[in-house]
């Protein structure tokens, strides 16, 4: 299938594993070049390997915490010092902590809002410098579908992917 990738510089934030994962994979298969950015170096380089192997020969791991804005920045200064410009930034952060409403901490609640919302406003802000750059750009932010039927396990997440709607 021909997305209109090929070539493009893209970002997936939360790459290594589930949505972002899937995402990163269609990119790749189209010729995009991509990055996928998250916490766990041992993911992360598995998931670039593989995005190697399926048409991505310049897919890189970027080890970045997008609830620390420094870690946001140093990420994409490192997009932008690779490829000089960003066609597309897809952010696709998944569940942190599960449980119910009355397990969940006051640091788990902020924890979901700095990774499932905070995350992608540092990230979108720091893009947007390179995506200006670029002939055509797009920026997609997942939510989730636990924001039109509550989820009793991720009460934190689900309202925090409800602000990113």
């Amino acid at each position: 299938m021909d997305l209109g990738f090929r070539g493009a510089a893209t970002v997936v934030v939360g790459g290594g594993r589930g949505m972002g994962s899937a995402t990163a994979q269609c990119l790749a298969e189209d010729g995009a070049r991509v990055a996928v950015v998250g916490r766990c170096r041992e993911v992360l380089e598995a998931a670039a390997l593989d995005l190697t192997g399926r048409g991505s020969p310049d897919a890189v791991a970027i080890v970045a915490d997008i609830s620390d804005p420094t870690q946001v920045d140093r990420a994409f200064a490192e997009v932008g010092e690779r490829w000089g410009e960003l066609n597309a930034l897809v952010n696709t952060v998944g569940p942190g902590a599960a449980g119910n409403f009355e397990e969940l901490t006051d640091a788990q609640w902020q924890e979901a809002f700095d990774a499932g919302l905070m995350g992608m406003v540092r990230c979108v802000r720091a893009a947007l410098p390179l995506l200006r750059r670029a002939e055509w750009a797009r920026i997609v932010n997942f939510s989730a579908h636990s924001t039109q039927r509550q989820s009793t396990r991720l009460p934190a997440y689900t309202a925090a992917k409800a602000a990113v709607t």
